[in-house]
Protein backbone atom coordinates (compact mmCIF):
# COMPACT_ATOMS: atom_id res chain seq x y z
CA UNK A 1 0.00 0.00 0.00
CA UNK A 2 2.96 2.34 0.82
CA UNK A 3 4.36 1.38 -2.31
CA UNK A 4 1.05 2.37 -4.36
CA UNK A 5 0.44 5.47 -2.81
CA UNK A 6 3.93 6.65 -3.31
CA UNK A 7 3.84 5.93 -6.99
CA UNK A 8 -0.14 8.17 -7.14
CA UNK A 9 1.86 11.26 -5.40
CA UNK A 10 4.57 10.82 -8.15
CA UNK A 11 1.99 10.84 -10.53
CA UNK A 12 0.34 13.76 -9.16
CA UNK A 13 3.57 15.50 -9.02
CA UNK A 14 4.16 14.76 -12.73
CA UNK A 15 0.63 15.92 -13.76
CA UNK A 16 0.95 19.26 -12.26
CA UNK A 17 4.25 20.06 -13.44
CA UNK A 18 3.26 19.05 -17.27
CA UNK A 19 -0.08 21.14 -16.76
CA UNK A 20 2.11 24.18 -15.66
CA UNK A 21 5.02 23.72 -17.98
CA UNK A 22 4.82 26.35 -20.70
CA UNK A 23 3.51 25.44 -24.41
CA UNK A 24 5.63 25.93 -26.98
CA UNK A 25 4.92 26.34 -30.93
CA UNK A 26 5.83 23.36 -33.19
CA UNK A 27 8.81 24.50 -35.43
CA UNK A 28 8.19 24.24 -39.53
CA UNK A 29 10.96 21.62 -40.49
CA UNK A 30 13.94 23.41 -42.73
CA UNK A 31 13.57 23.64 -46.24
CA UNK A 32 15.59 21.11 -47.78
CA UNK A 33 18.57 21.78 -49.47
CA UNK A 34 18.98 21.91 -52.96
CA UNK A 35 19.89 18.89 -54.44
CA UNK A 36 23.47 18.33 -55.48
CA UNK A 37 24.90 17.33 -58.85
CA UNK A 38 26.15 14.23 -59.49
CA UNK A 39 29.36 13.54 -60.81
CA UNK A 40 30.37 10.11 -62.19
CA UNK A 41 33.98 9.25 -61.40
CA UNK A 42 36.67 9.56 -64.23
CA UNK A 43 35.94 6.20 -66.18
CA UNK A 44 38.79 4.43 -68.15
CA UNK A 45 37.49 2.42 -70.81
CA UNK A 46 38.44 -0.09 -73.38
CA UNK A 47 37.64 -3.84 -75.37
CA UNK A 48 40.06 -6.62 -75.73
CA UNK A 49 40.57 -7.64 -79.38
CA UNK A 50 38.44 -10.76 -78.63
CA UNK A 51 35.34 -8.20 -78.10
CA UNK A 52 34.86 -8.27 -74.15
CA UNK A 53 34.66 -4.48 -72.95
CA UNK A 54 36.06 -3.29 -69.79
CA UNK A 55 34.76 -0.21 -67.48
CA UNK A 56 37.00 0.94 -64.75
CA UNK A 57 36.63 3.58 -61.92
CA UNK A 58 38.52 4.64 -58.73
CA UNK A 59 35.69 5.54 -56.23
CA UNK A 60 35.02 5.36 -52.72
CA UNK A 61 38.07 5.76 -49.90
CA UNK A 62 37.95 2.22 -48.94
CA UNK A 63 40.90 -0.22 -50.23
CA UNK A 64 38.35 -2.42 -51.40
CA UNK A 65 37.37 -3.43 -55.30
CA UNK A 66 34.26 -4.59 -57.02
CA UNK A 67 34.10 -6.76 -60.10
CA UNK A 68 30.94 -6.97 -61.72
CA UNK A 69 31.33 -8.80 -65.43
CA UNK A 70 27.93 -9.02 -67.32
CA UNK A 71 27.39 -10.99 -69.76
CA UNK A 72 24.37 -10.66 -72.37
CA UNK A 73 22.26 -13.75 -71.83
CA UNK A 74 19.40 -14.69 -69.31
CA UNK A 75 15.85 -15.94 -70.26
CA UNK A 76 15.92 -14.24 -73.57
CA UNK A 77 17.86 -16.65 -75.20
CA UNK A 78 15.09 -19.47 -73.31
CA UNK A 79 12.86 -20.37 -76.05
CA UNK A 80 10.79 -22.10 -75.52
CA UNK A 81 13.07 -23.81 -72.30
CA UNK A 82 11.62 -21.98 -69.99
CA UNK A 83 14.31 -21.23 -67.13
CA UNK A 84 17.20 -23.19 -68.99
CA UNK A 85 19.46 -19.99 -68.71
CA UNK A 86 18.74 -20.23 -64.54
CA UNK A 87 19.57 -23.90 -64.62
CA UNK A 88 22.55 -23.16 -65.78
CA UNK A 89 23.51 -19.94 -64.35
CA UNK A 90 22.46 -22.66 -60.94
CA UNK A 91 24.78 -25.33 -61.93
CA UNK A 92 27.69 -22.94 -62.88
CA UNK A 93 28.18 -21.97 -59.14
CA UNK A 94 28.48 -25.18 -57.89
CA UNK A 95 31.57 -25.80 -59.53
CA UNK A 96 33.98 -24.09 -62.18
CA UNK A 97 37.93 -24.38 -63.16
CA UNK A 98 38.55 -27.88 -61.26
CA UNK A 99 36.73 -26.34 -58.08
CA UNK A 100 33.88 -27.50 -56.11
CA UNK A 101 31.26 -24.78 -54.65
CA UNK A 102 32.43 -25.10 -51.04
CA UNK A 103 35.97 -24.36 -52.50
CA UNK A 104 34.88 -21.38 -54.88
CA UNK A 105 33.07 -19.33 -51.35
CA UNK A 106 36.50 -20.20 -49.41
CA UNK A 107 38.75 -19.04 -51.92
CA UNK A 108 36.52 -15.72 -52.21
CA UNK A 109 36.30 -15.54 -48.53
CA UNK A 110 40.23 -15.33 -47.99
CA UNK A 111 40.35 -12.06 -50.86
CA UNK A 112 37.44 -10.84 -48.38
CA UNK A 113 34.60 -11.18 -50.40
CA UNK A 114 31.87 -13.36 -51.56
CA UNK A 115 31.36 -14.92 -55.30
CA UNK A 116 27.92 -14.91 -56.82
CA UNK A 117 26.21 -15.04 -60.26
CA UNK A 118 22.78 -14.09 -60.78
CA UNK A 119 20.57 -14.75 -63.71
CA UNK A 120 18.22 -11.94 -65.33
CA UNK A 121 15.85 -11.81 -68.54
CA UNK A 122 18.41 -10.08 -70.51
CA UNK A 123 21.86 -10.51 -68.66
CA UNK A 124 23.25 -12.22 -66.42
CA UNK A 125 25.87 -11.02 -63.96
CA UNK A 126 29.05 -12.41 -61.61
CA UNK A 127 30.16 -10.37 -59.34
CA UNK A 128 32.96 -10.28 -56.21
CA UNK A 129 33.63 -7.45 -53.84
CA UNK A 130 36.88 -7.92 -52.58
CA UNK A 131 40.39 -6.38 -50.86
CA UNK A 132 42.20 -4.10 -53.07
CA UNK A 133 45.05 -6.26 -52.78
CA UNK A 134 43.06 -9.38 -54.11
CA UNK A 135 41.31 -7.90 -57.15
CA UNK A 136 43.59 -9.86 -59.41
CA UNK A 137 43.19 -12.96 -58.01
CA UNK A 138 39.60 -12.49 -58.14
CA UNK A 139 39.52 -11.76 -61.61
CA UNK A 140 40.83 -15.24 -62.23
CA UNK A 141 38.33 -16.61 -60.20
CA UNK A 142 35.33 -15.02 -61.97
CA UNK A 143 37.08 -15.99 -65.39
CA UNK A 144 36.55 -19.87 -63.94
CA UNK A 145 33.29 -19.32 -63.22
CA UNK A 146 31.95 -17.80 -66.38
CA UNK A 147 34.14 -19.85 -68.62
CA UNK A 148 34.97 -22.95 -66.98
CA UNK A 149 32.27 -24.33 -65.52
CA UNK A 150 32.76 -28.19 -63.92
CA UNK A 151 29.11 -29.07 -64.92
CA UNK A 152 29.12 -31.77 -62.98
CA UNK A 153 25.58 -34.33 -63.27
CA UNK A 154 25.38 -34.33 -59.27
CA UNK A 155 25.58 -30.87 -58.85
CA UNK A 156 23.06 -30.08 -61.81
CA UNK A 157 20.59 -32.43 -60.05
CA UNK A 158 20.87 -30.12 -56.83
CA UNK A 159 20.51 -27.44 -58.64
CA UNK A 160 17.46 -28.67 -60.13
CA UNK A 161 16.05 -29.96 -57.14
CA UNK A 162 16.04 -26.62 -55.73
CA UNK A 163 14.59 -25.17 -58.98
CA UNK A 164 11.47 -27.57 -58.64
CA UNK A 165 11.35 -26.80 -54.90
CA UNK A 166 11.32 -22.77 -56.11
CA UNK A 167 8.28 -23.49 -58.68
CA UNK A 168 6.35 -25.36 -56.38
CA UNK A 169 5.98 -22.09 -54.09
CA UNK A 170 5.85 -19.84 -56.93
CA UNK A 171 3.01 -21.95 -58.63
CA UNK A 172 1.23 -21.79 -55.52
CA UNK A 173 1.59 -17.84 -54.73
CA UNK A 174 -1.28 -15.15 -56.01
CA UNK A 175 1.80 -12.45 -56.44
CA UNK A 176 3.63 -15.13 -58.60
CA UNK A 177 -0.06 -16.89 -60.21
CA UNK A 178 -0.76 -12.84 -61.25
CA UNK A 179 2.62 -12.11 -62.52
CA UNK A 180 3.03 -14.89 -65.06
CA UNK A 181 -0.50 -14.02 -66.54
CA UNK A 182 0.38 -10.11 -66.55
CA UNK A 183 3.26 -10.59 -68.26
CA UNK A 184 1.75 -13.69 -70.36
CA UNK A 185 -0.72 -10.48 -71.36
CA UNK A 186 1.48 -7.95 -72.23
CA UNK A 187 4.36 -10.15 -74.01
CA UNK A 188 2.55 -13.20 -75.72
CA UNK A 189 4.53 -15.41 -77.47
CA UNK A 190 7.85 -14.01 -75.80
CA UNK A 191 10.43 -15.25 -73.52
CA UNK A 192 9.43 -12.07 -71.25
CA UNK A 193 5.76 -13.38 -70.87
CA UNK A 194 7.30 -16.80 -69.62
CA UNK A 195 7.50 -16.75 -66.01
CA UNK A 196 7.52 -20.32 -65.48
CA UNK A 197 8.02 -23.43 -66.70
CA UNK A 198 6.01 -26.60 -66.24
CA UNK A 199 7.79 -28.84 -63.95
CA UNK A 200 7.64 -31.49 -66.04
CA UNK A 201 9.77 -28.92 -68.46
CA UNK A 202 12.52 -28.44 -65.77
CA UNK A 203 12.25 -32.24 -65.24
CA UNK A 204 13.32 -32.83 -68.15
CA UNK A 205 16.49 -30.87 -69.14
CA UNK A 206 19.64 -32.85 -70.16
CA UNK A 207 23.33 -31.90 -68.81
CA UNK A 208 23.49 -32.07 -72.96
CA UNK A 209 21.31 -29.02 -72.79
CA UNK A 210 22.95 -26.89 -69.90
CA UNK A 211 26.37 -27.17 -71.38
CA UNK A 212 24.65 -26.07 -75.31
CA UNK A 213 23.30 -23.29 -73.46
CA UNK A 214 26.61 -21.93 -72.05
CA UNK A 215 28.48 -22.57 -75.08
CA UNK A 216 26.45 -20.64 -77.32
CA UNK A 217 25.68 -18.04 -74.83
CA UNK A 218 28.43 -17.02 -72.86
CA UNK A 219 31.27 -15.42 -74.81
CA UNK A 220 33.50 -12.06 -74.99
CA UNK A 221 31.83 -10.77 -77.16
CA UNK A 222 28.92 -10.73 -75.05
CA UNK A 223 30.26 -9.71 -71.76
CA UNK A 224 31.08 -6.35 -70.22
CA UNK A 225 33.27 -6.46 -66.85
CA UNK A 226 33.44 -3.38 -65.05
CA UNK A 227 36.13 -2.65 -61.91
CA UNK A 228 35.05 0.21 -58.84
CA UNK A 229 36.82 0.69 -55.97
CA UNK A 230 40.09 1.85 -54.72
CA UNK A 231 42.60 -0.50 -56.45
CA UNK A 232 46.27 -0.76 -58.57
CA UNK A 233 44.42 0.44 -61.75
CA UNK A 234 47.88 -1.12 -63.91
CA UNK A 235 47.70 -4.69 -61.98
CA UNK A 236 43.91 -4.89 -62.77
CA UNK A 237 44.29 -4.17 -66.56
CA UNK A 238 46.92 -7.12 -66.73
CA UNK A 239 45.23 -9.17 -64.28
CA UNK A 240 41.85 -8.63 -67.01
CA UNK A 241 43.84 -8.99 -69.98
CA UNK A 242 45.58 -12.23 -68.61
CA UNK A 243 41.88 -13.75 -67.73
CA UNK A 244 39.44 -13.24 -70.19
CA UNK A 245 42.06 -11.98 -73.50
CA UNK A 246 41.67 -15.90 -74.75
CA UNK A 247 38.18 -16.39 -74.54
CA UNK A 248 36.64 -17.08 -77.80
CA UNK A 249 34.35 -14.09 -78.51
CA UNK A 250 31.09 -16.18 -79.37
CA UNK A 251 28.32 -14.71 -80.65
CA UNK A 252 26.42 -11.19 -81.01
CA UNK A 253 23.79 -10.70 -77.94
CA UNK A 254 20.49 -12.07 -78.82
CA UNK A 255 17.86 -9.41 -80.55
CA UNK A 256 14.28 -10.89 -80.26
CA UNK A 257 11.76 -7.83 -80.85
CA UNK A 258 9.20 -8.15 -78.47
CA UNK A 259 5.47 -7.92 -80.75
CA UNK A 260 3.39 -5.73 -81.47
CA UNK A 261 1.08 -4.60 -78.14
CA UNK A 262 -2.31 -5.80 -78.30
CA UNK A 263 -5.81 -4.26 -77.22
CA UNK A 264 -5.65 -4.36 -73.07
CA UNK A 265 -7.01 -7.62 -71.52
CA UNK A 266 -8.81 -8.18 -68.33
CA UNK A 267 -7.48 -11.88 -66.86
CA UNK A 268 -9.63 -13.90 -63.89
CA UNK A 269 -7.90 -16.44 -62.01
CA UNK A 270 -10.13 -18.12 -59.28
CA UNK A 271 -8.98 -18.70 -55.73
CA UNK A 272 -12.07 -19.99 -54.22
CA UNK A 273 -12.46 -19.14 -50.65
CA UNK A 274 -9.52 -16.85 -50.62
CA UNK A 275 -9.63 -13.60 -48.02
CA UNK A 276 -8.09 -11.26 -50.66
CA UNK A 277 -7.47 -10.93 -54.15
CA UNK A 278 -3.87 -9.65 -55.68
CA UNK A 279 -4.61 -7.54 -58.50
CA UNK A 280 -2.21 -5.94 -60.84
CA UNK A 281 -2.66 -3.08 -63.43
CA UNK A 282 -0.65 -1.97 -65.92
CA UNK A 283 0.39 -1.94 -69.60
CA UNK A 284 3.41 -1.79 -71.79
CA UNK A 285 5.39 1.61 -71.89
CA UNK A 286 6.87 3.98 -74.37
CA UNK A 287 8.94 5.80 -72.16
CA UNK A 288 10.72 3.53 -69.38
CA UNK A 289 11.38 4.45 -65.75
CA UNK A 290 14.88 5.68 -66.70
CA UNK A 291 12.91 8.93 -68.89
CA UNK A 292 12.87 11.23 -65.64
CA UNK A 293 9.51 12.50 -66.53
CA UNK A 294 7.37 9.13 -66.26
CA UNK A 295 9.56 7.86 -63.60
CA UNK A 296 8.59 10.78 -61.52
CA UNK A 297 5.13 10.25 -62.39
CA UNK A 298 5.12 7.04 -61.72
CA UNK A 299 6.58 7.78 -58.47
CA UNK A 300 3.98 10.15 -56.94
CA UNK A 301 1.16 7.73 -58.53
CA UNK A 302 1.83 4.48 -56.49
CA UNK A 303 6.25 4.44 -56.72
CA UNK A 304 6.88 5.40 -52.69
CA UNK A 305 4.76 5.20 -49.12
CA UNK A 306 3.48 8.02 -49.99
CA UNK A 307 2.33 8.43 -53.47
CA UNK A 308 -1.30 8.74 -54.26
CA UNK A 309 -3.02 5.50 -54.62
CA UNK A 310 -1.42 4.39 -51.20
CA UNK A 311 -2.42 7.41 -49.42
CA UNK A 312 -6.22 6.88 -50.85
CA UNK A 313 -6.47 2.56 -50.94
CA UNK A 314 -3.96 1.85 -47.79
CA UNK A 315 -4.57 5.47 -45.20
CA UNK A 316 -7.68 6.86 -46.08
CA UNK A 317 -9.81 3.37 -47.34
CA UNK A 318 -7.71 0.26 -45.59
CA UNK A 319 -8.62 -1.70 -48.45
CA UNK A 320 -4.51 -3.23 -48.77
CA UNK A 321 -2.20 -2.99 -47.10
CA UNK A 322 1.15 -2.67 -49.78
CA UNK A 323 0.15 -1.44 -52.92
CA UNK A 324 3.23 -0.62 -54.90
CA UNK A 325 4.08 0.50 -58.46
CA UNK A 326 7.01 -0.75 -60.46
CA UNK A 327 8.42 -0.13 -63.62
CA UNK A 328 10.17 -2.82 -65.40
CA UNK A 329 12.96 -2.20 -68.30
CA UNK A 330 13.83 -4.64 -70.73
CA UNK A 331 15.95 -4.49 -73.44
CA UNK A 332 13.06 -5.38 -76.06
CA UNK A 333 10.37 -3.22 -73.80
CA UNK A 334 9.21 -1.60 -70.49
CA UNK A 335 6.26 -2.28 -68.36
CA UNK A 336 4.12 -0.16 -65.95
CA UNK A 337 2.31 -1.91 -62.91
CA UNK A 338 0.06 -1.09 -60.17
CA UNK A 339 0.02 -4.37 -57.59
CA UNK A 340 -1.84 -4.71 -54.03
CA UNK A 341 -3.53 -7.42 -52.34
CA UNK A 342 -6.77 -6.25 -51.54
CA UNK A 343 -9.48 -7.54 -48.96
CA UNK A 344 -11.84 -9.96 -51.35
CA UNK A 345 -14.76 -7.47 -50.38
CA UNK A 346 -13.07 -3.99 -51.32
CA UNK A 347 -12.00 -5.59 -54.61
CA UNK A 348 -14.06 -3.70 -56.70
CA UNK A 349 -13.99 -0.53 -54.81
CA UNK A 350 -10.19 -0.16 -55.08
CA UNK A 351 -9.75 -1.00 -58.45
CA UNK A 352 -11.94 1.88 -59.24
CA UNK A 353 -9.96 4.02 -56.87
CA UNK A 354 -6.64 2.75 -58.99
CA UNK A 355 -8.29 4.74 -62.09
CA UNK A 356 -9.42 7.42 -60.51
CA UNK A 357 -5.91 8.10 -59.38
CA UNK A 358 -4.42 7.49 -63.03
CA UNK A 359 -7.25 10.26 -64.08
CA UNK A 360 -6.51 12.45 -61.37
CA UNK A 361 -3.30 12.92 -62.60
CA UNK A 362 -3.94 12.91 -65.96
CA UNK A 363 -6.87 15.94 -65.57
CA UNK A 364 -4.63 18.14 -63.04
CA UNK A 365 -1.52 18.68 -62.42
CA UNK A 366 0.60 17.99 -59.14
CA UNK A 367 0.59 20.65 -56.11
CA UNK A 368 4.47 22.31 -55.80
CA UNK A 369 4.57 20.19 -52.44
CA UNK A 370 4.10 16.97 -54.54
CA UNK A 371 6.60 17.85 -57.30
CA UNK A 372 9.64 19.00 -54.94
CA UNK A 373 9.11 16.00 -52.38
CA UNK A 374 9.17 13.75 -55.43
CA UNK A 375 12.24 15.65 -56.63
CA UNK A 376 13.71 14.71 -53.04
CA UNK A 377 12.83 11.41 -53.21
CA UNK A 378 14.33 10.55 -56.59
CA UNK A 379 17.48 12.60 -56.02
CA UNK A 380 17.92 11.15 -52.68
CA UNK A 381 17.54 7.47 -54.06
CA UNK A 382 19.53 7.87 -56.86
CA UNK A 383 22.60 9.37 -54.89
CA UNK A 384 22.45 6.73 -52.32
CA UNK A 385 22.48 3.99 -54.93
CA UNK A 386 25.65 5.04 -56.46
CA UNK A 387 27.43 5.65 -53.03
CA UNK A 388 28.83 2.46 -52.90
CA UNK A 389 31.20 -0.19 -55.38
CA UNK A 390 28.47 -2.52 -55.87
CA UNK A 391 26.00 0.21 -56.41
CA UNK A 392 28.03 2.05 -58.96
CA UNK A 393 28.61 -1.32 -61.25
CA UNK A 394 25.64 -2.56 -61.10
CA UNK A 395 24.28 1.22 -62.33
CA UNK A 396 26.87 1.34 -65.31
CA UNK A 397 25.91 -2.26 -66.02
CA UNK A 398 22.26 -1.89 -66.19
CA UNK A 399 22.42 1.24 -68.62
CA UNK A 400 24.70 -0.39 -70.82
CA UNK A 401 22.56 -3.23 -71.23
CA UNK A 402 19.33 -0.76 -71.54
CA UNK A 403 21.56 1.12 -74.23
CA UNK A 404 21.75 4.14 -72.44
CA UNK A 405 25.22 4.67 -72.02
CA UNK A 406 27.11 5.89 -68.26
CA UNK A 407 26.21 9.80 -69.19
CA UNK A 408 23.03 9.34 -68.38
CA UNK A 409 24.01 9.55 -64.42
CA UNK A 410 25.72 12.47 -64.30
CA UNK A 411 22.21 13.99 -66.15
CA UNK A 412 19.86 12.66 -64.59
CA UNK A 413 19.96 15.13 -61.48
CA UNK A 414 20.10 18.35 -63.49
CA UNK A 415 16.70 16.71 -65.48
CA UNK A 416 14.70 15.46 -62.30
CA UNK A 417 15.30 19.21 -60.72
CA UNK A 418 14.16 20.86 -64.31
CA UNK A 419 10.69 18.93 -63.96
CA UNK A 420 7.42 20.51 -64.08
CA UNK A 421 4.17 19.69 -63.10
CA UNK A 422 2.86 19.59 -66.47
CA UNK A 423 5.55 17.47 -67.21
CA UNK A 424 3.98 14.75 -64.47
CA UNK A 425 0.27 15.29 -65.98
CA UNK A 426 1.91 15.22 -69.60
CA UNK A 427 4.00 11.69 -68.57
CA UNK A 428 0.13 9.64 -67.08
CA UNK A 429 -1.72 11.52 -70.14
CA UNK A 430 1.04 10.04 -72.53
CA UNK A 431 1.90 6.43 -71.23
CA UNK A 432 -1.24 5.61 -69.02
CA UNK A 433 -4.29 5.57 -71.18
CA UNK A 434 -7.09 4.27 -69.29
CA UNK A 435 -8.47 2.44 -72.03
CA UNK A 436 -4.92 0.65 -72.52
CA UNK A 437 -4.61 -1.12 -68.97
CA UNK A 438 -4.71 -4.62 -68.73
CA UNK A 439 -5.96 -5.96 -65.71
CA UNK A 440 -5.53 -9.12 -63.94
CA UNK A 441 -7.28 -10.65 -60.91
CA UNK A 442 -6.27 -13.70 -59.03
CA UNK A 443 -9.02 -14.16 -56.04
CA UNK A 444 -12.33 -15.61 -55.29
CA UNK A 445 -14.30 -14.92 -57.95
CA UNK A 446 -17.70 -15.58 -56.86
CA UNK A 447 -16.98 -12.43 -54.68
CA UNK A 448 -15.11 -10.48 -56.60
CA UNK A 449 -16.58 -10.84 -59.92
CA UNK A 450 -19.74 -8.87 -59.22
CA UNK A 451 -18.18 -6.20 -57.62
CA UNK A 452 -15.71 -5.87 -61.01
CA UNK A 453 -18.96 -5.84 -62.95
CA UNK A 454 -19.56 -2.11 -61.63
CA UNK A 455 -16.25 -1.15 -62.46
CA UNK A 456 -16.84 0.98 -65.41
CA UNK A 457 -13.40 0.68 -66.84
CA UNK A 458 -13.13 -2.57 -66.97
CA UNK A 459 -16.80 -4.30 -67.18
CA UNK A 460 -16.71 -4.41 -70.87
CA UNK A 461 -13.69 -6.59 -71.04
CA UNK A 462 -14.13 -8.89 -68.62
CA UNK A 463 -14.24 -12.69 -70.47
CA UNK A 464 -17.91 -14.36 -70.29
CA UNK A 465 -18.84 -17.08 -67.51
Amino acid sequence: MKTMKILAAAASLAALSLAAAPAFAKEAPPAPAPAKPFTLPALTEYTLPNGLKVTMAQHGNVPKVTILAAVRTGNIDDGDNVWLADLTGGTMQKGAGGKDASQLADLAATMGGALSLSTGVDSSSAVIDVLAESGPAAVGLLADLLQRPDFKPEELEKVRADLLRNLAVMRFTPGSIAAEAFQGALYPNHPYGRLFPAPAQLQGYTLDQVKGFHAANFGAARTHVYVVGRYDPAAMKAAIDQAFGGWAAGKAPTELPAPAEGPAKVVLLDRPGAPQSTVLIGRRVAQPGSEVTFNAASTLLGGYFSSRITRNIREDKGYTYSPHATLAEQVQGASWAEDADITSEATGPAITEIFKEVRRMQDTQPTPAEVQGIKNYMNGNFVLGLSSRTGLAGSLARLDTLGLGADYLNQFVGKVGALTAADFQAAAKRELPVDKLSVVVVGPLDTVRPQLEKVTEIAPKLPKR
